[in-house]
């Protein structure tokens, strides 16, 4: 197994030139002038949000936080959303990351600010998104008094307990180096396997006057897979008889998806998505699979039941949902190829024949040079799904079905639409019957799996993306947890849609339950779903038969702010999964 780097820019970073423990990047300076001879450091740091090209801030105010607060009020580049709670927030601004491959920035104040914001933060650093979390504190001469909300190393000790779950997190405790401590945390998150990063601003840190710095440092981190590694992976793909290439979400920057397709058509290879990856690779493809793993196809799994002598795992950590529960039918006879940034993920779940470190964009590249040059003839593949809305209109309860109302719901908007999926029975669906056919058409949350992630992720996608019609696919157990940020979508006069899978439960809880034991606890989630959305300022519309989508006018109805759709949908309809069988498998082992 062959491990190297070779480089991939980051940004702007701190001038201490002490790297951390696993730092392999390489530094050089850079002289500046300083514009002013003094300023705010609140403005200082909101200075480095825009030179980085931050567009938009989510949080909440507070008084700690409130120094950065007012210096935004003096950069209208910025435009500043408050949501209704902390955690909306950072799925917000991860779903803007997903959408515009740029870092989203949170704001939010000390103490439980930055305590609510820690869901949103493990689902960031889970699925490998830039989040940038600047938090408030309270002023230093108060350290360790028993100040309210106070987070430092002498209290809750914030950065301690957030380490675990971001690629970066300091306290910005000197006025001076406060900017480059910024500009350190902005380039962590936004290189290698990007992910979240925190900073904490005691207050009167923000409101102390600093210099702006006069050196600045740059970074670039660096990658080398061997020519022999790479090689080796040229030939093993060119060799194949029953190859496949398995793609997850690390291949949705930049130009990685146009470079699978590349790689994919030189060879006439199929090719199958992680769920986390659905649309990196479009799904009308001849060579598509479709999906792999939690919610997947028939198509993927059938071809994977025939055996492969050669899989290339690009840019997915091959973890519970994007192989089905670790099945074994990945397991390839000849060569299992993964390519990652990350050398720990390597092997971790599989056995590789060849690991090749760095970056898909560095990567495919070499290997699709290396190839030879000869057309080969087309070949057909194809999604295959289990009955789709075409097929299922309604279930025994004679409502409608959930593949009815999304298959209503891609017929009733543009192609253009993109889909985020929240987690629940209904992301099962999402998966299955969506087809997407965008590299970024398609968002969930998977790694850690937080409910409520799907709806504010939607907010943000909306809020990057302004030209395409947006759409949050959730049930009525995430909608009620997420209602805070439909109604800041109404505030913010933001058009979208939330389509709700209604089945007045947890309902993914109780069909488990039921698979597993034979009989479920009542986990009942009563509500009436549009009077909550008007509530909140949103229109809504309630769906119960088939054809009741396709009448609506979608963009009209959204076209000034979020639309609700309550889709009372048939609570018998049930899609086929491994996943409740490896649940059953397990529970059989520990009771045995």
């Amino acid at each position: 197994m062959g491990f190297a780097a070779r480089s991939s820019d980051a940004s702007l970073v701190t001038p201490d030139l002490s790297p951390p423990a696993n730092d392999t990047s390489h530094h050089s300076m850079i002289v500046k002038r300083a514009a002013k001879p003094t300023a705010r450091t609140a403005d200082l740091l909101v200075d480095v949000l825009v030179d980085a090209g931050v567009e938009v801030i989510f949080g909440l105010p507070g008084g700690p936080v409130a120094p950065i607060l007012d210096a935004l009020l003096d950069r209208p580049e910025i435009r500043t959303i408050t949501t209704r709670h902390e955690a909306g927030a950072i799925f917000a601004a991860a779903g803007y990351a997903q959408a515009t491959g740029k870092i989203g920035v949170v704001v939010v104040t000390s103490g439980p600010g930055i305590l609510n914001a820690m869901t949103g933060l493990a689902s960031a650093h889970a699925d490998g998104l830039p989040v940038l979390v600047i938090t408030g504190e309270v002023p230093r001469e108060r350290f360790g008094q028993g100040a309210v909300q106070e987070g430092t190393s002498e209290g809750l000790d914030i950065v301690h307990m957030v380490r675990s779950i971001t690629k970066f997190a300091a306290e910005a405790r000197d006025p001076n180096t406060a900017p480059g401590l910024l500009r350190r945390a902005i380039a962590t998150a936004s290189s290698g396997r990007r992910g979240p990063a925190v900073v904490t601003l005691p207050m009167d840190v923000g409101t102390a006057h600093s210099r702006p710095p006069a050196v600045e440092v740059t970074s670039r981190l660096e990658f080398r897979p061997s020519a022999q590694s790479l090689d080796t992976t040229a030939n093993a793909l060119s060799g194949a008889k029953h190859g496949l290439l398995l793609v997850g979400s690390g291949a949705r920057w930049g130009s990685g998806p146009r470079l699978v397709r590349e790689l994919a058509e030189r060879l006439q290879i199929p090719v199958m998505t992680t769920p986390k990856g659905k649309g990196v690779f479009p799904e009308d493809h001849p060579l598509s699979l479709g999906v792999f793993g939690w919610g997947g196809h028939p198509s993927a799994s059938e071809y994977l039941g025939k055996g492969v002598d050669v899989l290339m795992a690009i840019g997915t950590g091959l973890g519970e949902t994007a192989t089905d529960s670790w099945s074994t039918k990945l397991a390839a006879s000849e060569h299992f190829i993964q390519l990652d940034v990350e050398a720990q993920r390597i092997g971790r779940n599989y056995p590789v024949t060849l690991g090749v470190v760095d970056t898909v964009e560095s990567a495919l590249p070499q290997i699709i040079e290396r190839l030879d040059p000869t057309p080969r003839a087309p070949r057909a593949f194809g999604v295959r799904r289990q009955q789709t809305g075409a097929e299922v209109l309604v279930g025994p309860e004679g409502r409608i079905s959930p593949q009815r109302a999304l298959w209503e719901l891609q017929r009733a908007l543009p192609a253009t639409t993109l889909f985020t999926s929240d987690i629940g029975s209904h992301m099962f669906f999402a998966l299955h019957h969506l087809e997407i056919k965008s590299p970024r058409g398609f968002m969930i949350m998977f790694g850690l799996g937080s409910m409520a992630s799907g709806i504010g992720s939607a907010l943000g996608v909306k809020v990057g993306r302004p030209d395409a019609p947006v759409v949050a696919v959730c049930g009525d157990g995430c909608f009620s947890m997420g209602l805070g940020d439909v109604g800041t979508a109404a505030q913010e006069g933001i058009p979208m849609i939330f389509a709700v899978l209604n089945d007045q439960r947890y309902g993914l809880v109780e069909v488990g339950h039921d698979a597993i034991f034979g009989r479920t606890p009542a986990f009942g989630c009563p509500m009436n779903v549009a009077q909550l959305a008007e509530g909140v300022g949103a229109k809504a519309v309630v769906v119960e038969q088939p054809g009741d989508i396709l009448e609506l006018d979608l963009l009209a109805l959204s076209s000034r702010g979020p639309l609700v759709l309550d889709i009372r949908i048939d609570r018998q309809v049930r899609l086929q999964s491994g996943r409740l069988e490896f649940l059953k498998e397990m529970a059989n082992q520990s009771g045995s």
